[in-house]
């Protein structure tokens, strides 16, 4: 290749969003090959191998800035720097006066003129003829949605502001300085005498009212988002078929009238999620024929679903017709919304359509009724979708077709992760005003209290793994973090809901630091809060702005990490380092019980005490909340899943006892004591 052809392609890249390298968790910086940005290019749809395309494709992106006035959302800073919009003109415009009106979104409005010459030129696109200003707006706009509209001459134009606060929402005992905890499972892991073979919103609204009178402050679920159709799909939650909508394999039957059907597999078996699909879609079926379904409150919900619940039904009927076929193998007629065999399928299978909007009806109200029983639920937002689900289907133009998300390789995974998730085309994600993003943000915040945020890094990027390459041959695209985050922040205090950013793995430079000026809480994990040497940070080295807790659900539990389970033999001998240095650190606060060493196989006594210790010690630290795994508190050896593995029982685990042991178990209400005591008690400065 030419010099001048490399630097057309470097500069397409650039403009793309590709980055040109990266740092990886070892500090080393990581370039771009040039295999790796031409995979990129092609599934963002340029093409990198035609000379004349790649100038083309420069040209274009280049000139996309100057075509439009206003963007289609403009998301302004945060209060405290004077607030200004970007909008472009003809330069021969300038001796014109524009005109301007803000409708807020209380009602009210602003509205005023400048003269074009008087605003400040930010850049000159000489050749276009156009030229970008800065235009000011008023520094007393309230958080929230408002309307621009603007005429100079006889140009006009409009466009949506949304003013983020100067930070997301914290409740008021974070400002206070008071210190929380919670209680974080499975959903699918808690069972009942009255549920049916997994955890149900009905569960989840008794643990919640549990959790409170225990005096925690949130209870932690796993995302609930739906699931892709049938008995056989896949049960990652972290892989579902669309995150607007809910899983209805967590209905409460009972709570519905419907007698169970039994038997069902010991708990130790695991989630059976055939035979759940199967039997309580069966019954749901029968009380929807029954007319169970027919009501205003119904009709009103599906009315307010709009497009988006009568895609997400239309997409579920069509795949059981379809099944197993993906949707990108359906008869062409039917791959769209907008195809032309739509309307007639809809008419042949109206019943089954509104039997899936009737699902989301009564998991929306049972989810509604957990969210006010108790300890406030902590919901979970997954990075992305599965490629043959509802959500890129119904919008497939959101999404890169054919990459993946992941991540690189580093000491953990030397092979880099394939998520096998469709990257968002962060082009289309601008263009639509981040339509899809704000519904998802919507979807997930209603009826929680805290809204964690899977791989937060994705508002400032992603490691996007071209189509036919492997893990290690990904690169960095970019995203608008600065807007996306501040549409985070806005729509957390429209829904008072607390956020949490997993912010663990490859984390670019700066990048929490920018979530905790935004009021975002870091994810810590005691597992991985080391020195480089791999002693374990003392409690005092966790940031206020975090979400503290042992493990999380690609990790071990504590009974599980202390034996090493998850290790070859190999490697084992530097578990019991491990075990030594958390060990040293327990002591180092007087926690740890002196009979136990590190090469100490630990009873049922032994464990329930270094248990406790591990709580004490997290409880000390400053961090705003504590979150205890029920996998730690039931002493399980557990670990809900292996990631980068297919194995049988990742997310199938079932807690060793039903939900209505737990108030009883003397060794889970003696640890949350013990935790509800230290965070109390413990004074930031006594660390």
């Amino acid at each position: 290749m030419t010099q001048a052809g490399e630097a057309m392609l470097a500069r397409l890249a650039a403009l793309a969003g590709i980055a040109p390298s990266y740092r990886d968790t070892e500090g080393r910086c990581r370039a771009l090959t040039p295999a790796n940005r031409a995979g990129i290019l092609r599934a963002l749809g340029f093409d990198p191998d035609t000379p004349g395309a790649v100038r083309d494709a420069v040209a274009a992106l280049e000139q996309a800035p100057w075509r439009a006035m206003l963007a289609p959302l403009v998301v302004l800073a945060p209060p405290g720097a004077a607030p200004e919009i970007s909008l472009v003109v003809a330069a021969r415009a300038r001796s014109e006066t524009l005109r301007w009106r803000i409708a807020l979104e209380d009602g009210a409005r602003r509205e005023g003129s400048v003269a074009l010459a008087d605003l400040a030129l930010r850049e000159d696109a000489a050749e276009m003829g156009r030229v970008r200003l800065a235009l000011p707006l008023p520094a007393d706009l309230p958080p929230g949605y408002h309307h621009l509209e603007i005429t100079a001459g006889a140009a006009c134009a409009s466009t949506r502001l949304a003013q983020p606060p100067a930070r997301a929402w914290l409740p008021e005992w974070f400002d206070e300085g008071a210190r929380r905890w919670g209680i974080s499972t499975a959903l699918f892991s808690l069972w009942s005498q009255r549920s049916w073979g997994i955890g149900d919103y009905g569960d989840l609204a008794t643990l919640a009212a549990l959790a409170r009178q225990w005096g925690a402050e949130t209870l932690g679920i796993n995302p609930v988002h739906a699931p892709m159709p049938g008995p056989d799909a896949d049960p990652n939650p972290y892989r579902p078929s669309s995150r607007l909508c809910l899983n209805p394999l967590h209905l409460d039957l009972a709570a519905l009238g419907i007698a169970a059907t039994g038997p069902w597999p010991a708990p130790a078996a695991g989630v059976d999620y055939a035979v759940v699909h199967q039997r309580k879609h069966a019954a749901l079926a029968a009380h929807f024929r029954a007319g169970a379904w027919d009501g205003a409150g119904f009709a009103a919900f599906r009315a307010a679903g709009g497009v988006a619940l009568a895609r997400f039904a239309l997409f579920n009927t069509l795949a059981e017709h379809f099944a197993p076929r993906p949707w990108r193998d359906w008869p062409a007629a039917l791959r769209h919304p907008s195809s032309p065999g739509i309307a007639a399928f809809c008419h042949e299978n109206a019943e089954r359509i509104t039997y899936h909007a009737w699902l989301q009806w009564l998991a929306e109200g049972q989810m509604a009724r957990a969210g006010q029983a108790g300890a406030g639920l902590y919901r979970d937002l997954a990075v992305g979708v599965d490629p043959d689900g509802a959500e890129v289907w119904a919008d497939p133009d959101q999404f890169l077709a054919g990459a993946r998300i992941g991540a690189p390789p580093d000491a953990f995974t030397p092979d880099g992760q394939d998520w096998g998730l469709p990257p968002p085309d962060p082009r289309a994600l601008t263009a639509s005003g981040y339509a899809g993003y704000i519904a998802l943000l919507r979807a997930n915040m209603r009826h929680a209290q805290a809204l964690r945020i899977d791989h937060v890094m994705g508002i400032e990027r992603l490691y996007v793994i071209p189509p036919g390459m492997a893990a290690t041959e990904g690169a960095y695209l970019r995203y608008p973090g600065a807007d996306l985050l501040g549409l985070l922040t806005l729509e957390s205090h429209r829904h008072r809901c607390l956020l949490i950013g997993e912010d663990l793995g490859t984390v670019p430079e700066g990048f929490r630091a920018r979530l905790a000026a935004a009021g975002v809480l870091s994810y810590r994990l005691l597992l991985f809060e080391r020195w480089p040497s791999g002693l374990f940070h003392r409690p005092g080295d966790y940031p206020r702005l975090a979400l503290a807790s042992f493990a999380t659900h690609d990790l071990p539990s504590f009974r599980a990490w202390w034996a090493g389970a998850e290790l070859p033999p190999a490697a084992r001998a530097q578990r019991a380092q491990e075990r030594e240095w958390l060990l040293a650190a327990l002591r180092d606060r007087g926690l740890a019980p002196a009979a136990i060493a590190a090469t100490t196989d630990l009873d049922a006594a032994a464990l329930a005490q270094l248990v406790e210790a591990l709580h004490a010690f997290l409880g000390r630290s400053p961090s705003a909340l504590v979150l205890a795994s029920l996998c730690d508190l039931l002493a399980e050896a557990a670990q809900i899943n292996h990631p980068g593995t297919a194995a049988a029982a990742n997310w199938r685990h079932r807690h060793r006892l039903p939900l209505e042991a737990f108030d009883h178990d003397d060794g889970l209400r003696t640890i949350l004591a013990t935790l509800a005591h230290t965070r109390a008690a413990a004074a930031d400065t006594a660390l």
